[in-house]
This record gives structure tokens, C-alpha cells and sequence, in this order.
């Protein structure tokens, strides 16, 4: 069993401190201040070592120097550090995505591609709702439905329609929602969650995840747009039907039930058809004929 200084140690290093630089992090929080020459004393470090580390996690903003004589050195508390790291790490990812964004994009991918962790659903999610240009339509269980909440309230802001399924009562801002008539079974009785989430008919997304530890079990992703329309059309039935039954339980007239059937986002109005559509119109269209050669 690890001691409490060897975990520290090796989480520090997981966030790019030097196992020296590590360390003296640890060490720096348990006996600050105090100067080079006993940190390296106290680690039983080469001095010349010990003083370059020191220099490092001046840079990372991680301990300060008293400029006196002494020189003593204290750690910069845990929480003042990781909030410099979480900054300066946005602020690189801000650069990045501004320098990337300015590159030629490949042509349309209809691959299906598989994710592997929660975390890597829960990240493509979030960056499909952003996306949006139009609607989302969206089928999802408790859990994954909390962590992507506040985008799809983000994008209701935007003016983005947002076409909710769920299965127990939830308040999402702006979307339009329907509970399903099965969520007792699903939830007592279905040993898995689900999400299933397409934007705009361009792309989709479904995944399946155990309830306990977060495991996928699978899911997958495209930007086929055959794909994605075909996905949006069978979710948005879902989520109308589901709407349907509702309504003729409560007792809903005929008028109401007609209107209900109205699309407020018909699948031909969609970024994903239009695109889908200029897509076969330009494979249609036969390329220019070569000029024939005039007679000899």
C-alpha cells in the first residue's frame, strides 16, 4: 500500500512534474519554508539537482522564492496551482483549436466509428450540441441525460430546437420533452443506460453504458448523413408516438391529435437532407462531355 506522499508524488507527475520537481512539490507542502540545501538534504538529492528543479517549479508557478538572503522556498497551495494549470491548459487548447480550425477539412466521412470510455461519449455529445445549426433530437436515460443537460439548455438559447425522450421527469429549459409511457420497466428492469442523440440529420451518435461503474458496452458514432437521416426520422417517430400515447390517455380530441402529427421540424427541412440531397443531385448530373474532334 502506497503512502499518502509516494500518491502524491505520482499525481504530480501525472500532470508533467519531473519525479525530482514531485518531490519537492510534496516536500515544500509539509515543511514550507525553508531553502534548497535541506530540500535536497532532506530527499537525499544532488544540491545542483535539487536548485534546477526548484528553478522549474518556479516557472510552472508551483513554489516562490524569498528574495533575501535565505532564499527560502514555499509551496503555492494545491488549489492556486491547479487553478494557473487549468488557465494556461484552456488557454493552449483555445490557441490550438484557433490555429486548427483554419485547416482544409477532409471530404464527408460516412465511416462508423466506435467510442470506448464515457468520458469520450460525453465529450463527442457535447461537441454535436454545440454544433447545432437547427435541432437536436434526443433519447436518453437519467444519467447521461445530467451530464449533457446544460448544453442542450445552451443550445435552446441559441434558438436550437431541442426534441427530448426521457424517462423520468426532468426540466431541460426550452425543450420540447415527453416522458416515456416505460420508464418503470426500463429503469427497474433494463440493466443498462442509453443515449441516443442526432443533430441535425447531419450526424448521430447512440451508446449503451453500464449503470454502475460508467463501462461502455458500446457505441459509435458518424457523419454519414444517410446514417443520421435515417436516425432522425425513427427518433423523432419515437418521440412523437410517445407524445401521441399521452395525449389519447389524458383524453386529447381529434383536432389536438391531428395538430400533434405537424412536424415542427420536418426531416425534409433539415441541414442533414439538404446536404444528403446535394449530394445525389451532383452524383446525378453527368460530367462534361470532351469536344469531339472535327473531322479530318
Amino acid at each position: 500500500m502506497i503512502s499518502g506522499t509516494e500518491e502524491s508524488e505520482q499525481v504530480l507527475q501525472t500532470l508533467g512534474f519531473s519525479n525530482l520537481e514531485a518531490a519537492i512539490y510534496t516536500y515544500l507542502l509539509q515543511q514550507s519554508p525553508t531553502t534548497g540545501y535541506r530540500i535536497a538534504h532532506a530527499l537525499g538529492k544532488p544540491i545542483a539537482n535539487t536548485y534546477k528543479s526548484i528553478t522549474a517549479l518556479q516557472a510552472k508557478g508551483a513554489v516562490i522564492v524569498d528574495e533575501g538572503q535565505s532564499r527560502l522556498c514555499r509551496a503555492v497551495p494545491p488549489d492556486e496551482i491547479f487553478g494557473q494549470m487549468q488557465h494556461a491548459l484552456k488557454q493552449r487548447c483555445e490557441q490550438a483549436a484557433e490555429a486548427l480550425i483554419k485547416l482544409k477539412t477532409t471530404a464527408d466521412d460516412t465511416r462508423v466509428y466506435s467510442l470506448h470510455t464515457w468520458e469520450q461519449v460525453m465529450a463527442r455529445a457535447r461537441q454535436m450540441i454545440e454544433r447545432a445549426e437547427q435541432v437536436v433530437l434526443v433519447n436518453a436515460f437519467p444519467h447521461p441525460l445530467r451530464e449533457i443537460q446544460a448544453e442542450l439548455e445552451n443550445a435552446t438559447l441559441r434558438g436550437i430546437g431541442v426534441v427530448l425522450k426521457v424517462y423520468e421527469p426532468v426540466d431541460v429549459r426550452g425543450a420540447d420533452i415527453v416522458v416515456s409511457g416505460e420508464s418503470e420497466y426500463f429503469l427497474r428492469q433494463f440493466p443498462a443506460q442509453e443515449l441516443s442523440l442526432v443533430v441535425d440529420a447531419q450526424e448521430h451518435l447512440q451508446a449503451i453504458m453500464e449503470p454502475a461503474d460508467s463501462r461502455v458496452i458500446q457505441a459509435i458514432w458518424s457523419s454519414s448523413t444517410f446514417l443520421a437521416f435515417n436516425t432522425y426520422n425513427g427518433l423523432y417517430s419515437e418521440w412523437l408516438l410517445t407524445r401521441l400515447n399521452k395525449q389519447i390517455e389524458n383524453g386529447a380530441s381529434l383536432p389536438i391529435l391531428q395538430h400533434s402529427l405537424v412536424r415542427s421540424f420536418p426531416l425534409m427541412q433539415t441541414p442533414g437532407y439538404n446536404r444528403l440531397f446535394e449530394r445525389l443531385e451532383s452524383q446525378d448530373k453527368p460530367e462534361n462531355p470532351s469536344p469531339s474532334k472535327k473531322a479530318m
